[in-house]
């Protein structure tokens, strides 16, 4: 993979190319998760994003672009990066502009340097086999899991009533904030997955988000579609509503106490109450409002 490509990759995935580098890794069967394992190992002290992972038929390689917050660490910054002596990963950084124009001599030196970037790397018997039996735990935990794949969220329009295909706007959020927690990926991506799932009112609603606040994080999306569809009562109304209600006659009590987390759910997109205080807030609640012969009160 030369300089250009890598600048093309960077711009095509909406990410900083001056604190970016594409890694070369052996083979063609990388999943994202053994490459931030890898690449844990390799920048300990600066979390690096693994943005992408492209596999490269022609030349048995794979590629994975990286980026950090705080720019490229200077490990990272020279053509290779070593993870014990004999374990080196070849780096190719994107294409820089250059001040002035290049001579025939400087652009075969280019050409070289590019070549040399492209060296096989050799990998140790011991990261091989640690390597193996993680794909194997990966594959046996979630067979279906392909590279560079996710569990795409699910379909959300604002549209009343609520189509067939698609959640109510509660159900939605509430699978989409898990998946905010889950996601170890830049903002921007996060942004781009939640907005491939939009549908008309909801996708407007984002659309004008963007005109009005261009450094919009992925919870500024949430934000707003909860203003825009969300429930209208107020923070005084869930509490009221939290602490009126009860376990009924007859009902499980793990039933109950998801009553009560929906509707604790609804008061924290509120900010109606400190996240540190929820568990508390539930068990006073099922003390309060659970059966007498239930085994939590005995």
């Amino acid at each position: 993979m030369d300089p250009a490509t890598v600048v093309q990759w960077c711009e095509a995935e909406g990410i900083r190319s001056e604190a970016s580098v594409a890694i070369e890794l052996p083979g063609e069967d990388w999943e994202e998760k053994q490459v931030k394992k890898v690449v844990q190992a390799l920048s300990p002290d600066r979390k690096a994003y693994v943005v992408a992972v492209r596999p490269d038929h022609g030349t048995n390689r794979t590629y994975a672009l990286l980026e950090w917050r705080k720019g490229v660490p200077k490990s990272f910054q020279g053509t290779s990066v070593k993870l014990s002596d004999r374990t080196k990963f070849c780096l190719t950084h994107p294409e820089r502009q250059s001040e002035g124009p290049v001579s025939s001599n400087q652009e075969k030196a280019i050409k070289v340097g590019a070549s040399s970037r492209s060296c096989s790397a050799t990998i140790e018997l011991e990261l091989l086999t640690a390597l193996g039996d993680f794909v194997v735990k990966c594959q046996q935990g979630n067979p279906a899991y392909s590279r560079n794949s996710y569990q795409k969220l699910s379909i959300f329009s604002g549209r009343q009533p609520v189509p067939l295909e698609e959640r109510n706007f509660e159900e939605w959020l509430e699978q989409t904030t898990q998946a905010l927690d889950e996601w170890d990926i830049p903002e921007t991506q996060k942004k781009r997955r939640i907005a491939e799932c939009l549908r008309g009112p909801a996708s407007e609603a984002i659309r004008n988000l963007k005109l009005s606040k261009q450094n919009c994080v992925a919870l500024d999306y949430l934000d707003i579609l909860q203003d825009v569809f969300g429930r209208t009562e107020k923070v005084s109304n869930l509490i009221y509503q939290l602490e009126h209600t009860y376990q009924q006659a007859g009902e499980n009590l793990s039933v109950y106490i998801g009553r009560l987390d929906k509707i604790l759910h609804q008061i924290l997109l509120k900010k109606g109450l400190d996240p540190r205080k929820v568990d508390d807030t539930r068990a006073k609640q099922v003390l309060k409002g659970a059966k007498p012969l239930d085994p939590i009160m005995l």
